[in-house]
């Protein structure tokens, strides 16, 4: 089909008309303009806060490198606060704690029927050091004689124990400060008995049974009492503000303050009992162990060494049972 070509005289209508900036789309009207610049500008933003945790609070944890004078003052407030206090950089090295911690099980065994004395803790432990006014004297060696089996484990138990004796010392020095010539002579008249303490994994905590008055008493009868764990471990202890827990291992001793310290300072210090919680895992041995110092008046001492003093060792039994079937045999033979 033929295309038929239009007629260029056929009129055709003018195209739209430019906006001339008048109008309510324009960009020269006032709120379009407005709605603009807040669109190329961007708004200022604020972070939020950084979130504050909340930390449960712990006995205060110092620095013994910084005893007596910048740490004194951490001390003393935590031990009013809280009754117990923690300690770093003790100088008490790990390698020489495990070397004990590799001949404790045997020792026990060895010494199970002779020194071995139960705590209140469901656990066991032997008085190795005691110490009065710097003097060392090995306790379980005066029971038992020349041990050569356990040679090295006396070795780092002695260098242990002159070790936390030097840290007493220096615990007790700060203490004293600001208090009453009765205090200072309390704190004087002391001494302290160092004891390895072993706790079975297959012994259920008495956390949670309820302990008698009579017990609770009993195990807080010191003026302090120094916790050197060989193990991690979770550190309990009962303040007058609740329960309270938090980690403790080799690197740190935790120390308690008891009743008699209680006592001699009016209140000023409170008392409180503590407790190891040990987690063992499948690699771990039978039992945990722990280095356990009680610092306490000469008098409580006393008695716990003349039970000490009454203990009769193997060799006396045997020597003992000895004489008894030569007198037998004597008699017999007389009268016969």
């Amino acid at each position: 089909m033929p295309m038929v070509r239009c007629n260029s005289e056929i009129p055709v209508p003018p195209p739209s008309p430019i906006p001339t900036g008048r109008g309510t789309r324009s960009a020269a009207n006032d709120i379009f303009s407005q709605f603009l610049e807040k669109t190329i500008h961007l708004p200022q933003l604020t972070l939020p806060e950084p979130p504050h945790h909340h930390y449960p609070p712990a006995p205060v944890e110092i620095d013994l490198r910084s005893l007596p004078l910048i740490a004194a003052d951490s001390l003393v407030r935590s031990a009013r606060e809280f009754g117990a206090f923690r300690i770093r950089y003790h100088g008490i090295s790990g390698n020489e704690l495990r070397r004990i911690v590799d001949e404790a099980e045997n020792v026990f065994q060895d010494w199970k029927r002779v020194v071995v004395e139960r705590n209140e803790r469901s656990g066991e432990m032997i008085p190795i050091v005691r110490s009065k006014k710097g003097a060392l004297e090995f306790t379980a060696i005066k029971i038992l004689g020349n041990q050569s089996q356990h040679r090295n484990f006396w070795v780092h138990m002695g260098n242990v124990a002159s070790r936390l004796d030097s840290i007493v010392e220096q615990v007790s020095l700060v203490l004293q400060r600001d208090t009453s010539p009765e205090f200072k002579k309390r704190i004087d008249d002391t001494e302290s008995v160092m004891c390895l303490c072993r706790y079975p994994h297959n012994n259920v905590s008495k956390q949670d049974e309820g302990e008698s008055d009579e017990k609770r008493e009993t195990s807080s009868d010191h003026a302090l009492r120094f916790y050197l764990p060989m193990e991690h471990c979770i550190f309990y202890l009962q303040t007058e503000r609740g329960p309270l827990s938090f980690d403790a291992g080799p690197e740190n001793i935790v120390v308690t303050i008891g009743k008699q310290l209680e006592e001699w300072s009016q209140g000023v210090f409170k008392c409180v009992p503590g407790e190891m919680i040990f987690m063992p895992n499948f690699q771990s041995s039978q039992a945990s162990f722990s280095i356990e110092l009680m610092f306490s008046a000469t008098s409580n001492l006393i008695h716990n060494s003349n039970i000490s003093d009454q203990i009769i060792s193997i060799k006396d039994q045997i020597l003992i049972v000895f004489c008894l079937a030569f007198l037998y045999k004597f008699l017999y033979f007389i009268f016969s």
